[in-house]
């Protein structure tokens, strides 16, 4: 990785079909406080909640608003919630399209927001929906001028400081890509230092936080299937657990 290619974790989102349940578990569980919904997704048919669960991390769960939503009929598939997306903050999208094209990853969507470049990388050829965000500077972030997001921040959640890491589920019966091959490939789109081996497959920095890659148990969920916060209360807060939305929330 060259000194002007780095990639920090932001946000992490959940989708479900009962959009106010998975609010209320997120709310519960991680004891947040008032979230905000992102202005883009409106226009798009979808309702969202963000909530800040650290400085500069985020926790978003979104719901589609129509029944023939493709969101819908995904999660009509997946048992009606699910993580859903990693947005991931880079300094710029130079040669992301051409290294996912010579990997065979295709490019869901390219856009723009509040002035930004944004391109989302399809899940079924990375295992989850990657949103790779072009923002300078570092740190920086979409929701900083935005005055509902000010007001979350305000009164955000004091049982969770940070994003510490998140576990994405690969099948290797459901295509070419074992864990160790998934991590290798995003590594080489995004522009990041490659994986690191672990016990059960491999993982990459973002920042100071991770994803890792994990093979699914046969028949079991892919995709985002764990998320680590980082507990503030470190005598009484750490190994708890709870789960949003098909995925398991785990204090660290």
């Amino acid at each position: 990785m060259t000194p002007d290619r780095w990639a920090e974790l932001r946000q992490v989102g959940f989708a479900a079909l009962d959009h106010a349940a998975a609010v209320r578990t997120a709310t519960e569980l991680l004891a947040l406080g008032p979230g905000f919904g992102d202005p883009l997704l409106t226009a798009v048919d979808l309702a969202d909640f963000t909530a800040p669960v650290g400085p500069d991390t985020y926790v978003e769960v979104l719901a589609p608003v129509t029944p023939d939503h493709s969101v819908a009929r995904w999660l009509g598939r997946v048992g009606g919630a699910s993580g859903w997306v990693l947005s991931v903050q880079v300094p710029s999208l130079d040669g992301v399209k051409e290294r996912a094209a010579e990997r065979g990853v295709r490019v869901a969507v390219e856009t723009q927001a509040m002035g930004h470049e944004i391109i989302q990388l399809h899940p079924l050829d990375v295992g989850v929906l990657l949103e790779l965000d072009a923002f300078l500077p570092r740190d920086a972030w979409f929701w900083d001028d935005l005055p509902a997001a000010r007001a979350a921040h305000a009164a955000r959640t004091v049982k969770t400081d940070d994003i510490v890491a998140v576990d994405v589920a690969v099948d290797p019966e459901a295509g070419p890509r074992d864990p160790v091959t998934m991590a290798a490939t995003w590594a080489a789109i995004v522009g990041i230092e490659p994986p690191v081996a672990t016990a059960d497959g491999a993982a990459l920095a973002f920042g100071r936080r991770a994803i890792r890659f994990v093979s699914a148990a046969r028949g079991g969920r892919t995709g985002i299937v764990a998320v680590d916060v980082h507990a503030t209360d470190r005598e009484h807060g750490t190994g708890r657990h709870g789960e949003l939305c098909n995925t398991l929330i785990r204090f660290v």
